[in-house]
């Protein structure tokens, strides 16, 4: 990525590389997971189905890289199962029985513009979303999409339905939101 947007070998996030480098992210198949807690963007949201885990229970973070390909229902299957596995062996001590996911590609205006069929509607539909954000993030689709918010929009490609819905979403003055969602595991 930061090849591609700036001609040179680099790092585009630091911080990201080091949840790998102190071994608090692994990568099971398409996703990544991570030890975290249930915080209160999703715990009423739990509660409210029925569910045991309330806030700081033990919870997976899902991460969705960009570079692992496509997000299809069979990987992101074969994921959380190898997750299930992973986390059961290596960590017996803290049982997790919700994984959580906050991101950009769990903001419900995507099915607006993708088809229904789309990876990333049918990841958004495993996911019951917690309390609706405050504050847009309306760069945060576009750096992830993109890998720069640095290049003004106009010049940004609009090759892809995803990249066609992200811009055309900002130009008609409508916002982004990341997401918080949760599936039981």
């Amino acid at each position: 990525m930061h090849r591609r947007w700036h001609g040179t070998g680099g790092i585009l996030s630091a911080r990201w590389l080091s949840l790998h480098l102190r071994g608090e992210l692994y990568q099971l198949g398409r996703l990544q997971f991570q030890r975290s807690r249930i915080d209160g963007r999703t715990s009423d949201s739990i509660a409210a189905a029925g569910l045991a885990p309330g806030l700081d229970d033990p919870a997976l973070s899902v991460h969705v890289p960009d570079f692992m390909g496509p997000l299809s229902p069979r990987a992101c299957d074969r994921s959380l199962a190898l997750a299930r596995d992973f986390f059961a062996r290596h960590h017996a001590e803290e049982p997790c029985s919700v994984a959580t996911c906050a991101s950009w590609l769990l903001d419900p205006q995507l099915k607006r513009y993708l088809p229904d069929d789309s990876n990333i509607v049918r990841f958004q539909e495993r996911f019951q979303l917690g309390e609706e954000p405050a504050e847009p993030e309306d760069m945060t689709p576009v750096r992830f999409v993109f890998g720069t918010t640095d290049v003004p929009l106009e010049r940004l490609p609009r090759r892809t339905v995803l990249q066609r819905a992200v811009l055309g979403h900002l130009r008609y003055g409508e916002h982004w939101y990341v997401r918080t969602g949760w599936l039981s595991l």
